[in-house]
């Protein structure tokens, strides 16, 4: 699915969470890099690197001197996604701090991801049901729904 197929199930009446939630994780995913593309962000999926240990982050989206890192959760609705959102946050947080150890230390990567000196870092878990955009610790926690009114208006949030 893409996003003119979400469109047109939007047009027909769906919620974009009825629609997303059909998604695996895969899917999901390739939805919340097409958004970045959209918004014209160099966009490099499930970034693998290693410091003093091995990491993967789901997205690295950049455009100009921003680098975004990108969680994507497609949980659903529950009793305890507060918390495991809150941990999910922590956890993405470490991740973004290693990575911005692994660029620094690292100029093929940073040309290959074509990452400017002294960029920006965001950390950000997006998420399927949450209502509204919200900050654990030093991670924006987006809802899919709202992520490209999030990135047209990302200055303002930082």
């Amino acid at each position: 699915m893409n996003l003119e197929e979400i469109k047109m199930q939007l047009y027909r009446g769906k919620s974009v969470e009825e629609i997303l939630e059909k998604l695996d994780w895969k899917e999901f995913e390739k939805i919340v890099a097409e958004i970045f593309r959209e918004n014209e962000f160099f966009v490099r999926e499930n970034f693998r690197f290693k410091t003093n240990k091995r990491y993967e982050i789901d997205l690295v989206a950049i455009r100009g001197n921003t680098a975004i890192c990108a969680d994507c959760k497609q949980w659903c609705k529950g009793r305890y996604k507060k918390s495991e959102i809150k941990q999910a946050a922590l956890q993405q947080e470490k991740r973004v701090e290693e990575f911005k150890r692994f660029v620094e230390k690292n100029l093929i990567a940073r040309k290959s991801l074509k990452l400017k000196e002294g960029a920006s870092f965001y950390s950000l878990v997006i998420t399927l049901f949450e209502e509204e955009v919200t900050k654990g610790g030093e991670t924006f926690v987006v809802p899919v729904w709202k992520l490209n009114n999030f990135l047209l208006m990302l200055e303002e949030y930082a």
